[in-house]
């Protein structure tokens, strides 16, 4: 998951294995080069949804970074393609789960078909949706 977001720590004293960077930017950047190669947005679709399992923050980075437009783009250009679909509905599952756990977690108790658009709840909710729209 460090790959995600980077450790942030650039010491000299750390050595390389430990200080590590965040490689959504170079996904990202492939997705867009590659947008017409079937098996890079495949891969790069099935990294982002192993980096969102489990990790909130992890999701968020992805959404905030442009990763949902990206993911959505890879799976209309290769709408035949079984793999970049499968890829992709995970990275989105994995993705939105995490996010609405993580604004369950929060404090809110509220019940997600009853939060409206004027709670915290229910603004989060809408930004995770329009993300995906």
């Amino acid at each position: 998951t460090n790959l995600c977001l980077g450790s942030g720590s650039n010491s000299v004293d750390s050595p390389a294995s430990v200080a590590a960077f965040s490689a959504l930017p170079y996904i990202f950047q492939a997705m867009k080069v590659y947008s017409e190669t079937a098996i890079i947005q495949e891969h790069a679709c099935g990294t982002l949804a192993a980096m969102a399992l489990r990790r909130p923050a992890n999701a968020r980075a992805i959404i905030d970074g442009d990763g949902a437009r990206l993911i959505l783009t890879a799976m209309k250009r290769h709408e035949a393609n079984v793999n970049v679909q499968r890829q992709g509905a995970l990275a989105v599952r994995n993705i939105v789960s995490r996010l609405l756990m993580g604004v369950h977690d929060s404090g809110n108790n509220s019940n997600l078909t009853v939060a409206t658009d004027s709670t915290a709840f229910g603004s989060e909710v809408t930004s995770i949706r329009e993300s995906f729209l």
